[in-house]
């Protein structure tokens, strides 16, 4: 195969070029890993180079550049059928799909939209806080993801301990908000504290979060302390 490319930022706190990632390594595809720093004062420029909108991930592979993480995944599950990031089954396929693109539209404004917990809980692999009390945007939000994750492990996941059972794009966009509800010490039911365990322990998550934690400078917008609802007496 011929040469790739991943184009990424930081580790720690990178949010989009995680799924991407994971299912290169995953599928068991060699590439070359860019790594541009948030910290970078040339950032941008740097980007620019690698793809045309100035962000990450961007894959370059056979002469193709990809610069969205949704189409990055669907690329990788197109070369390696054989890993299986999408169900075989067209109901569950189509499923995951939807929910994947719901995870991907961080634009959304309905009651529940993610996107209420990505600028609440800045992405930071290695961090620990004492536990966050979510405001409650934040927390109708995680209920809403919760209820998702539910939902497919439910009807899907009785195979295995993913989504779907074994893992699959929608796990890889899920990732992001798995590493965040432990950053946070998030208060979550038990049978979803199993669906983050199984996720922190699948083998790429494992050497992603190893390598983040590894990093050793900071990005100080993303160490402050988080505003949450006051604690009950």
């Amino acid at each position: 195969m011929a040469d790739m490319t991943l184009v990424i930022a930081d580790k720690n706190y990178s949010l989009w070029p995680l799924s991407a990632w994971l299912c290169l390594r995953t599928a068991g595809l060699e590439f070359e890993e860019v790594l541009i720093r948030f910290t970078d004062p040339d950032r941008r420029a740097k980007m620019l180079e690698w793809g045309p909108t100035g962000r990450v991930p961007v894959l370059h592979h056979d002469g193709r550049v990809i610069w969205d993480s949704l189409a990055i995944c669907e690329y990788v599950a197109d070369l390696v059928p054989d890993a299986r990031l999408w169900p075989v089954e067209a109901g569950a396929r189509a499923v995951a799909r939807a929910f994947s693109a719901q995870m991907h539209a961080t634009g959304s404004t309905y009651p529940g939209a993610v996107r209420h917990i990505i600028f609440a809980l800045d992405t930071n692999v290695r961090r620990r806080t004492a536990p966050v009390t979510p405001d409650p945007k934040v927390q109708e939000s995680i209920d809403h993801l919760i209820a998702m994750w539910r939902r497919l492990r439910r009807q899907y996941g009785a195979n295995g301990p993913f989504l779907l059972g074994h893992f699959t794009i929608a796990d890889a966009m899920s990732a992001h908000l798995v590493n965040r509800l432990v950053t946070y010490a998030i208060a979550v039911p038990d049978d979803i504290a199993a669906y983050i365990d199984a996720m922190r322990a699948q083998p790429a998550m494992q050497r992603w979060i190893a390598e983040a934690t590894a990093e050793d400078w900071i990005l100080p917008s993303a160490e402050i302390e988080v505003a949450q609802s006051p604690t009950p007496a």
